[in-house]
């Protein structure tokens, strides 16, 4: 498939667009039924994340305003927050990519575990702490850990395929 669609950077591109709205078909409607801990995976961060760790490109940067303005809409509090913590996240993991070795499942993995983290403390601070809500053990023991640890596990599945699909 890849020599295929190699001179026709057009396919990457609309398989990249497919895969993201796939993914934010599956995060709104079957990701629910395998919760735990009340936590689901957010796949549209990992996508954001596993995405721009194999291109080094500013592709990167559309492909996480993308997914964050999919995030806003789907339920975000804030217009616009979740589309500038996904380029964002897209723009560190281009700035590092260069310097990594980026067939690697594992860079992959404590990528997005520890820029979960990041994000989900980040929509804590906005959406709750900065208004008194809430406690921050709470939110980091019930919320942002197994969350990020959710992600990084579905890293292990997601990243083969976003590779496959993506890098020609």
């Amino acid at each position: 498939m890849n020599q295929i669609f190699q001179d026709k950077p057009i396919f990457k591109y609309l398989l990249t667009a497919v895969l993201i709205f796939a993914l934010i078909i599956l995060q709104t409607t079957v990701v629910h039924g395998v919760e735990v801990f009340n936590v689901i995976p957010n796949l549209l961060v990992v996508m954001v994340v596993c995405y721009s760790l194999l291109h080094e490109d500013y592709s990167a940067l559309a492909v996480g305003a993308v997914c964050g303005l999919l995030l806003d809409v789907h339920g975000g509090r804030t217009v616009g927050m979740n589309a500038l913590l996904c380029t964002l996240l897209a723009y560190m993991c281009v700035c590092v990519s260069g310097n990594l070795y980026n067939n690697n499942s594992f860079v992959a993995l404590v990528f997005v575990l520890f820029l979960s983290m990041a994000y989900e403390l980040v929509i804590y601070i906005f959406n709750f702490a900065i208004w008194g809500h809430g406690s921050f053990a709470f939110a980091l023991l019930h919320k942002i850990l197994p969350g990020s640890l959710y992600n990084s596990l579905v890293t292990l599945l997601l990243y083969p395929l976003i590779r496959r699909l993506t890098v020609f």
